[in-house]
């Protein structure tokens, strides 16, 4: 139990400066550059892929500079339309969309699903928020050339975890779930996922 009060105490801000952030800036810049390749055999395989982030010297909890996140934030957006292409060249259906967490930025990925996956992913975001998508992102090539949905983000708990912390996470939005197997569990709301695929032709 001691490291569930974790998943929903508010996000602390680095207390100490990045040191030497033009280099770090200079080595984000320089992978970012490379594109990730989809891997069609392991994809026919795995009925799935994803592309994360590594967010070095920050912690997937934490947000980096904007400028640090508008350049991930393109890569995501440009493989997206370089996987969409190979995907249309081997499947008549699939899942493919970039996801943006909010405020756990290093969470974001580009996902590919085909199959049981597709339609595992299809179901995976349930509930929709009235929250912008955010426009510091509006000038990032492609970005509008997606269409963005908010849904809410959230931690799982199984009813034990929940009783025993009801009174601080009752302070969340949250909602009950249930497992692949049937098993009921409760989930907090933690932020928000704008998941942005294909616009509709």
């Amino acid at each position: 139990m001691a490291g569930l009060p974790n998943k929903i105490s508010p996000w602390k801000r680095r207390k100490k400066r990045i040191r030497g952030f033009r280099r770090v800036l200079r080595a984000h810049r320089r992978r970012v550059a490379t594109p990730e390749e989809l891997p069609i055999e392991w994809l026919s395989e795995s009925n799935y892929e994803v592309k994360k982030l590594g967010l070095a010297p920050w912690a997937v909890s934490e947000k980096p500079p904007l400028v640090i996140r508008q350049l991930w934030v393109g890569r995501l957006v440009a493989d997206f339309q370089a996987w969409r292409q190979g995907l249309m060249a081997h499947y008549p259906d699939f899942y493919l969309a970039v996801w943006i967490h909010e405020p756990e930025f290093g969470r974001s990925q580009l996902v590919a699903g085909i199959d049981a996956r597709q339609t595992r992913y299809e179901g995976l975001f349930d509930r929709p928020v009235n929250v912008s998508f955010p426009s510091e992102y509006y000038s990032v090539p492609g970005v509008g050339a997606l269409h963005w949905t908010a849904y809410a983000d959230g931690e799982p708990f199984w009813p034990d975890e929940f009783a025993e912390l009801g009174p601080l996470l009752l302070q969340r939005a949250h909602w009950e779930a249930k497992s692949d197997d049937g098993k009921p569990f409760f989930v907090v709301q933690t932020g928000v996922v704008w998941v942005g695929r294909a616009a509709a032709a």
